[in-house]
């Protein structure tokens, strides 16, 4: 209950700040997470406490909605580019529905013979940790990708919170060019015209001003004992009102 409050405070905080009417140059300031959400990482409620932490998904590379030629940019960066090949051969032969083998990709039948106890599910990821599950791919590199990576927002990428490598894996933009927009914003600069994206070029149509997805995670406990429930959702954003899109829950 201490964690669905959480997720109560959460969404009822967004929503407030979606219908205060913000004007589009101060919008993606009010729907920054770290500047509202920092103070309610530990809050009391009677015995028991939440905490909540709200993530941009749109701050990420989504690995079931991003092109073959944005998923290969991105890996590059941290597995060079001939690795990078093999990894997004082997990721899209996982979420593809047939069992045909891509050039340097892995089907269930490969899987099989290396004695993997995965095999591809012919389907999109369904959890960031299925990352680790397919071929090409180890641990230290799902972790290392972590956190530039999503399997659950709608593919477009948030020019005012992204980093620099899921900026530098989109089409025409540069690792330069990256790091020159986050030190931009790192000064101050905030990107708040849809027309102005068309600066962009061929990443223009892959981009956002505002977040689009957001992933609430909220967690709730009671003093002294060991148990912590977590809960994830997934809400998209439609004017001013979140719909959830996915829910899931555990104890930890």
């Amino acid at each position: 209950y201490a964690a669905e409050s959480g997720m109560l405070v959460a969404t009822d905080r967004l929503e407030r700040l979606l219908t205060a009417g913000p004007s589009a140059a101060e919008r993606p300031i009010f729907l920054d997470p770290d500047r509202h959400f920092v103070a309610l990482r530990d809050v009391a409620l009677g015995d028991g406490r939440f905490g909540i932490a709200v993530v941009d998904l749109n701050a990420r590379i989504d690995l079931n909605r991003s092109s073959g030629d944005v998923l290969r940019a991105f890996f590059a960066q941290f597995a060079g580019a001939g690795r990078a090949d093999a990894i997004v051969a082997a990721l899209e032969d996982w979420k593809d529905a047939d069992d045909l083998t891509r050039p340097g990709g892995a089907e269930q039948a490969t899987y099989i013979a290396l004695g993997s106890p995965y095999i591809p599910r012919n389907a999109p990821l369904d959890r960031l940790d299925d990352l680790a599950h397919i071929l090409t791919v180890d641990d230290s590199l799902a972790a290392l990708v972590a956190p530039f990576v999503t399997v659950e927002s709608d593919g477009l990428v948030n020019l005012n919170s992204a980093p620099a490598p899921v900026l530098a894996a989109l089409p025409g933009m540069s690792e330069e060019r990256a790091r020159e927009i986050v030190a931009r914003r790192g000064a101050g600069e905030t990107f708040t015209s849809p027309a102005g994206l068309q600066d962009f070029g061929a990443a223009s149509g892959l981009l956002t001003t505002t977040p689009t997805r957001l992933l609430i995670v909220t967690r709730g406990w009671l003093q002294g004992h060991a148990l912590t429930h977590e809960i994830h959702a997934v809400y998209g954003i439609a004017g001013a009102h979140l719909y959830l899109i996915s829910w899931r829950e555990r104890d930890l």
